[in-house]
C-alpha cells in the first residue's frame, strides 16, 4: 500500500504504513499540537512589515564567531556592514564578508562558505522586491530575483537579530515575502520652519529602508538654496543642492529613491512677500498663472532641482489654491472657469517638466476633484496624489474618480502631527489603514505617507510610529491589526525586550488631538472651579504618566535609536506639565486665599508655598524649552528655532513675574502690610455661578 504523508507547520513529514495505521489518529493529534505551537510562534514573531508567508520550524541557528556572509559583489560591503553593526549592537561577533559574482541572486550567512547556490522557491510572477529567507541550523540563506529583494531579505534578518533572538540563536523558519504596493513613500516637511540636517535625512533614509520603504520625499515651498534666486531661501534654514545630491547618493544603495518636490501654484506666500516677486501675485499666497514671468520663475526653480534627481517623477503640488480667479486671472476665469484656469496651468507645468527635464508630473488631487468636468484635460501620464487625513471609514470618493478615469495614483494619508504636541495616533492609525486599504483595492501604484509642520513647532523623531505603520500598511495592504503592530514596533525600532513603546502609544492615543496651542494657554490662573480643574487634569495625568513610565522603560531597554524616544518623552512631559500646572495654579490660588485670612506667621508659610509652586512651574517650563532646543539642534538647522524659543522665554518670564509678585506681597506682609485681595494679586479663584 502506498505510504501516507502528513505535513505539519513545523516542516516534519510523518510516514505511516498499514502496520501502524492504528497509531495514525494519535500521530495526527500530536503533530497538530506541534503545528498549533509553531503557528503561534509565527504570529508572535516581531517583524515590521510582517511577512506575507512565514513558517516557523523547530531548531535554531547559532550566531558563532566563525560566520561568513556571502553576497553579490556590488552589494556585499553594505550588507556586511549592516549585519556587522546589528550583531555588534547585540554583543555578538561580526561575520567575515566574502563577495560572490555580481550577478548572484542570493546571499548566505553560515560557517561554511562556497556551497552551491541555494534552490529556494519564489512565488509565481515574483518581482524584483520579492524574497525568500530560510533559517536553518547550519545557516541563513536568502534568494531574490533582484537586488532590492536581497536587501529586504537582509532587513528581515536584521530584525530577527534585534527583536527575535534568544541568547545567540535565531529561530529556524522560512519566509516568502513581497509588497502589496509598488511605491511606499514617506515625507519630511522641510519648509514650515524646521529644515532637517543632512545627517537627519540620512537617518531617515536608513530607517525607511529598514522598514522596506522605497521612496522618500521632502515638501518644499521656499527653504531651498536657489542659486538663481538667492533671496528665496533663508541662509540658515535651506536645503542645499549639495546636500540633496548627497542624499540621493546615500539612499540609492538602500533602494530608496528621492522624489523631488516644489510648490508651483499655491502656498507661495513666503516667496511672493519679497518685492522682487510682488508683480506675480494672484493673491498673497498664489502665483498668478496669466503672466509669462511666472513660468520663467518656475523654470528657474526646476532647473536647479530636477537635474539632481534621477527618479523619473516630480511633484509640483498645486493644492489648496483657494482664491484663484480673483486676481490677474479673473478675466480668464470668467471666460473658461476657475477649473479651466487651473488645468491650463497644470498642462503648462506638465509639458515643461516632460520636455525640458524628462520628468513625469505628480500633483495633489484636491483641486481637480472640485472641477470634475475639467479632469480629462489633465494629461493621462500625470500621477495623481489623492490626500485626506481624517479617520473616515471609506476613502473611495477620493480614489474612484482617478482610477475610473485612467490615471495612476498614490493614496496620501498622514501621521496627524501638524501643529500638535504629539501626533494624534488614533486618527493617524485609522486614516492610514483605511486610505491604503481602499487604494490597494482600486489599484494604487503607491502610498505617500505625509507629515506637515504647519506651525513650525515640530520635531522629527515622533514621526516614526506613523511612518512605520504606513510601511506596514503599504507592504500588506492594511491587513495588519494595529494592536499586533504596536506589540511589534518597539522591538523593531529600539530592540526593547517588552512592548512598552506600543503600550505607550496606545495610552497616548486616548488623548486624541493635542494641539501645540494648548501648551501655550495661560491656564495657571484658574478659569474653572476646583472640581472641573481636578477632573480634567487628573484624567490627563492618569493617561500620560503611565505612558511616560512605559517610554522610560523602553529607553532603558533600547539598544538602537534611543534618541527618537527623547522626542516622544518630551511631548508626553509637555502634556503632563499642562495638567500639573492647572493643579498647581489651583493650589496656588487656594493658598493665597487662605493666606488672606491667616495670621502673619501662617500667612508667610502659605505664601512661601505658593511662591515655590510658581517657581517650580517656571523651572519646569524652562527645562522643557531647553530640551526642545537641544533636540531641534540635533535634528535641524537653526532657522525658525527662535519662533518657539521666544514662546518659552515669554512663558518663563510670566511665571517669574507671578513669583516675584508673591515674594513682594510676602515681604510686605512681614512688615505688617495687609495682603492685596486675590483679585488685585491676580490669584483669584473663579466665582461660583449663582444658583
Amino acid at each position: 500500500m502506498r505510504n501516507l504523508v502528513h505535513t505539519v507547520a513545523c516542516g516534519r513529514r510523518v510516514r505511516a504504513t498499514r502496520g501502524v495505521m492504528g497509531l495514525l489518529p494519535l500521530l495526527i493529534s500530536a503533530f497538530a499540537g506541534f503545528a498549533a505551537v509553531n503557528e503561534k510562534e509565527s504570529t508572535t514573531m516581531r517583524l515590521v512589515p510582517f511577512p506575507k508567508e512565514i513558517e516557523v520550524r523547530q531548531g535554531v541557528f547559532a550566531v558563532k564567531p566563525d560566520l561568513v556572509l556571502e553576497a553579490p559583489a556590488g552589494a556585499a560591503p553594505l550588507l556586511a556592514a549592516q549585519v556587522e553593526a546589528e550583531l555588534r549592537r547585540a554583543g555578538l561577533p561580526a561575520p567575515k564578508a566574502q563577495p560572490l559574482e555580481k550577478e548572484a541572486r542570493f546571499w548566505r550567512l553560515s560557517s561554511k562558505a562556497g556551497a552551491s547556490a541555494p534552490q529556494l522557491r519564489l512565488r509565481d510572477g515574483a518581482g524584483a522586491e520579492d524574497y525568500v529567507l530560510e533559517v536553518k541550523p547550519d545557516g541563513v540563506v536568502c534568494s531574490a530575483p533582484g537586488e532590492a529583494g536581497l536587501f529586504y531579505g537582509l532587513q528581515t534578518l536584521l530584525q530577527l537579530i534585534r527583536a527575535n533572538r534568544r541568547d545567540d540563536g535565531l529561530p529556524c523558519l522560512t519566509i516568502r515575502d513581497w509588497p502589496s504596493l509598488r511605491w511606499r513613500c514617506y515625507q519630511d516637511d522641510m519648509t514650515r520652519g524646521p529644515s532637517s540636517k543632512l545627517d537627519t535625512l540620512k537617518h531617515e533614509a536608513d530607517w525607511g529602508a529598514h522598514l522596506k520603504m522605497n521612496l522618500f520625499t521632502y515638501y518644499m515651498e521656499y527653504q531651498y538654496a536657489f542659486r538663481k534666486h538667492p533671496v528665496i531661501g533663508p541662509p540658515d534654514g535651506s536645503l542645499e543642492p549639495k546636500d540633496l545630491t548627497a542624499l540621493v547618493n546615500y539612499a540609492q544603495p538602500l533602494h530608496v529613491d528621492i522624489l523631488g518636490n516644489q510648490q508651483s501654484f499655491g502656498h507661495w506666500a513666503r516667496i511672493l512677500e519679497h518685492e522682487e516677486y510682488a508683480r506675480l501675485r494672484e493673491t498673497p499666497h498664489i502665483l498668478t498663472p496669466v503672466k509669462e514671468e511666472s513660468y520663467q520663475l518656475l523654470d528657474d526653480l526646476y532647473s536647479e532641482i530636477c537635474p539632481l534627481l534621477p527618479f523619473p517623477m516630480f511633484n509640483v503640488c498645486c493644492d489648496e489654491t483657494d482664491g484663484l480667479g480673483t486676481g490677474p486671472s479673473k478675466g480668464l476665469a470668467e471666460q473658461i472657469g476657475v477649473g479651466g484656469v487651473y488645468v491650463r496651468h497644470m498642462r503648462r507645468l506638465h509639458d515643461m517638466l516632460k520636455e525640458k527635464y524628462n520628468k513625469r508630473m505628480l500633483m495633489w488631487g484636491d483641486i481637480i476633484l472640485r472641477h470634475p468636468g475639467d479632469l480629462a484635460q489633465i494629461p493621462k501620464d500625470t500621477v495623481m496624489l489623492t490626500w485626506g487625513y481624517d479617520p473616515r471609514d471609506n476613502f473611495e470618493s477620493q480614489i474612484v474618480p482617478f482610477s475610473e478615469s485612467g490615471y495612476e495614483f498614490f493614496v496620501c494619508p498622514g501621521i496627524s502631527n501638524w501643529s500638535r504636541i504629539l501626533p494624534d495616533f488614533q486618527t493617524a492609525t485609522v486614516n492610514i489603514r483605511n486610505f491604503v486599504r481602499d487604494g490597494a483595492k482600486h489599484g494604487a501604484i503607491g502610498m505617500l505617507n505625509t507629515e506637515w509642520e504647519d506651525d513650525g513647532e515640530a520635531l522629527q523623531g515622533y514621526k516614526w510610529h506613523g511612518y512605520a505603520w504606513g510601511a506596514e500598511c503599504a507592504w500588506n495592504a492594511s491587513a495588519t491589526d494595529p494592536k499586533d503592530f504596536n506589540r511589534r514596533i518597539g522591538a523593531i525600532l529600539f530592540g526593547e525586550e517588552e512592548d512598552r513603546f506600543g503600550r505607550a502609544i496606545e495610552l497616548l492615543s486616548r488623548l486624541g488631538n493635542m494641539p501645540n496651542q494648548l501648551f501655550w494657554n495661560k491656564d495657571f490662573r484658574p478659569a474653572e472651579g476646583p472640581a472641573e480643574i481636578r477632573a480634567a487634569a487628573n484624567s490627563m495625568l492618569e493617561v500620560v504618566r503611565p505612558a511616560i513610565e512605559d517610554l522610560e522603560t523602553c529607553k532603558r531597554q533600547a539598544i538602537a535609536n534611543r534618541a527618537l524616544l527623547d522626542v516622544f518623552l518630551l511631548g508626553a512631559r509637555r502634556i503632563e506639565r499642562m495638567a500639573q500646572r492647572r493643579l498647581d495654579g489651583l493650589e496656588t490660588a487656594q493658598l493665597y486665599a487662605k493666606a488672606c485670612k491667616a495670621g502673619r506667621e501662617e500667612a508667610a508659610q502659605l505664601l512661601t508655598r505658593a511662591e515655590n509652586l510658581v517657581r517650580e512651574n517656571r523651572d519646569a517650563h524652562r527645562a522643557l524649552g531647553e530640551e526642545f532646543q537641544r533636540i531641534w539642534l540635533s535634528e535641524s538647522k537653526p532657522y525658525a528655532l527662535d519662533w518657539t524659543m521666544k514662546r518659552y522665554a515669554e512663558t518663563v518670564k510670566e511665571y517669574d513675574d507671578v513669583a516675584e509678585r508673591i515674594a513682594r506681597i510676602r515681604q510686605d506682609a512681614a512688615e505688617g502690610k495687609a495682603l492685596p485681595s486675590p483679585e488685585d494679586a491676580g490669584l483669584a479663584l473663579p466665582e461660583k455661578p449663582a444658583r
